[in-house]
This record gives C-alpha cells, structure tokens and sequence, in this order.
C-alpha cells in the first residue's frame, strides 16, 4: 500500500490545512493521492479548498458502509479540488469505516489526512499513520503546545516528525526545538503573508512559495512503501 500522512498543528492557526492540501498537490506529480479530512464536526476540508459548492462523496454518506471499498470508484466519486477530497460533514462514520475507507484508498495512492490542532491526535489516525507530520510554532505558547502534543504520541513519536513554524530568520533555532520536543525536524515552515491573502479571497491553497519548499521535501523523503517510511525520512533530516 502507499503511505498514510497525518498532517496535524499542536496550535490552530499553524497552516496543517494548507500544508496537508499542498501535499497532495505535490504528490499527484507521480501518483494518484486522495486528501482526507479527520475533521469531523468541523467546517469541512472542501471548504478550504473552495469546492464545497461540488456534488460528490462525504463522509456522512460512508457512515453506513460495512466491509471493504472500492478505492476507485470512491476517488471518482468525491469532489475534485488539486486533487480528489474525502471531506467531514454530517454524521461521523465508525472507527471501522474509517480505517476500511483509508485503507482502501491507500491501495491506489498516497493518502493525506489532515487532522484537526491540539493537544492530542484521535487514535484511529495515529494507527493508520505512516507518517505523522506535527506543526510547531516557534513562539513559547506554541512550543508549550508542541509539547503538549509530543507528550501524547507515545509510541506513534517513532514515526512523526516535525515542521516549524514562523518568520524564516527563526530557521536557526528550528534544531533545538526538534531536540526539545524529541522530534527529528523535517523542515522549517516560513510565514508567507501570500497564504493569508488567498484564505482570506477564499481561494484553495496553492503550491507556492514556503509551503511547497515544505510539501516538496516532505514528498522527497518518502520512500516508496510505507515499512520504510521512517528510514526515508529520517535520511533527510540528517
């Protein structure tokens, strides 16, 4: 199967969203991703995107599904953004739905899943996590939220990795804090006042500037199965 990507920020506002969308953008270069939504409750990823207007697939038309998908079918099914998006809206599906669903979907293409800040990432996606991808803030608010977070992961820290966040001179500092939260730093993620501008014109996040540095290597690092996903990462944090 390819690899399963839990993007999620220990504070809101770090820009997972935006990174989780740029992602998958990024890796319909070669293959063919789905970008998920773990949001449940929430105002729905299709927003983000600016499709939310679309016909097609949510999750609360899934919620009833039993056994395994028919991964295709699916993606063909959902709304089309950069690339197709399972979005929350409505009832929340089971654990079981879930993990077939994601499953399924990983049988055809990577999967990005964007999970909603805090101080705790849901179970059911660290365990279909190949790779978690955690937002940190340079300011000491955030770091003390980076280690909120940090401190739940227990055995899933072994494959997560950290992206910081702020102006791009706070770059230096980015090692220390991956030190400090026992994270290997994957990229520093630079302020990009452009990406302000586009949520606020309600447009999707587009690869450009910052963002797509950070998406393109966090693409670059995987390897090709997900078994390995920590060794490929890691290589590039080195």
């Amino acid at each position: 199967m390819d690899p399963v990507i839990v993007i999620t920020g220990a504070s809101g506002g770090l820009g997972a969203s935006t990174l989780a969308a740029v992602t998958a953008t990024a890796l319909a270069r070669e293959s063919s991703p789905t970008l998920v939504d773990g949001g449940f409750g929430a105002g729905g990823l299709d927003a983000t995107l600016a499709v939310e207007h679309l016909d097609g697939l949510r999750w609360e038309d899934l919620a009833d599904h039993e056994g395994a998908v028919d991964p295709t079918r699916l993606r063909e099914g959902l709304p089309m953004g950069p690339v197709p998006v399972l979005a929350a809206r409505g009832r929340r599906p089971e654990a079981a739905t879930v993990r077939a669903v994601v499953h399924g979907l990983a049988r055809v293409g990577p999967v990005v899943i964007d999970v909603p800040s805090g101080p705790r990432v849901s179970r059911v996606w660290l365990e279909l996590a190949d790779l978690v991808v955690v937002l940190v803030g340079l300011r000491p608010r955030w770091l003390r939220d980076g280690e909120a977070l940090a401190a739940t992961l227990g055995e899933h820290a072994e494959r997560s990795v950290l992206v910081t966040r702020g102006p791009r001179r706070a770059s230096r500092v980015a090692l220390r804090a991956g030190d400090h939260l026992g994270l290997p730093l994957l990229e520093h993620l630079a302020d990009d006042a452009g990406v302000v501008r586009d949520e606020a014109r309600g447009r999707s996040p587009r690869p450009r500037g910052p963002v797509r540095e950070v998406a393109v290597a966090l693409v670059d690092s995987l390897p090709e199965s997900g078994p390995s996903l920590r060794q490929g990462v890691l290589g590039l944090a080195s």
